[in-house]
């Protein structure tokens, strides 16, 4: 971490291991003061992650990328990872790109969701309306397949088919061979993302709402 924040910020070794101290203690590492001497093998999982959060604030930056924070986690370790990344983020201005395939994650923690097939992205909105609402084939399937807890219990729905080989995409939109809702035009042409209902999709479906607004 010294040598993180001294390579980012230009201060000596003495204000970077206090820095560092202030980090470690900010994201809830006990005895910091000690812990910052010791090695990853003596921190559990959680601690590990916890460390890798203020590396990443270590140099004050504008945006986190967090790639699956939560992954090989416990449940109740999640939860406090994703709460500290809320409040890091809030107490520090900071943005959170957060990249998950857990939904529970993405509802708990984001306000706008990108939902992506093959590379693109086929769904962009508000984080309640993409989850509760969903306008691209795809994002309907993903959230059809979660199971719930209130309401009428029925199967699970599933996506027939698998996602295709990145260098074997399908002329047209990717999703077209798994899509119950595609046409002819879905095959021959890739849709770019237009207005649908609360979010904006990559859908041949809402051609006529507008536009397409993104290549």
């Amino acid at each position: 971490m010294i040598e993180t924040i001294r390579t980012h910020l230009d201060i000596g070794p003495t204000e970077a291991r206090t820095r560092a101290l202030s980090l470690l203690n900010e994201v809830g590492i006990a005895a910091a003061d000690e812990r910052i001497d010791q090695y990853p093998h003596q921190f559990s999982g959680g601690m590990r992650q916890r460390v890798v959060i203020a590396l990443a604030l270590a140099a004050n930056p504008n945006l986190i990328i967090a790639d699956e924070p939560t992954t090989a986690l416990d449940v109740s370790i999640q939860a406090q990872i994703i709460a500290l990344l809320k409040r890091l983020g809030r107490d520090h201005g900071t943005a959170i790109m957060l990249i998950t395939h857990d939904m529970g994650v993405i509802a708990e923690t984001a306000h706008r969701v990108a939902v992506m097939y093959a590379g693109r992205i086929v769904e962009i909105g508000p984080m309640r309306d993409i989850v509760d609402r969903p306008s691209h084939p795809y994002a309907a399937g993903l959230m059809a397949s979660i199971p719930r807890i209130l309401g009428p219990r029925a199967r699970l729905q599933q996506i027939d088919g698998a996602m295709p080989r990145l260098n074997a995409i399908p002329s047209g939109c990717p999703f077209s061979p798994r899509c119950t809702k595609a046409f002819d035009r879905c095959r021959r042409e890739r849709p770019a993302l237009m207005p649908a209902a609360d979010s904006f999709a990559a859908c041949w479906l809402y051609a006529e709402a507008g536009e397409a607004v993104f290549a």
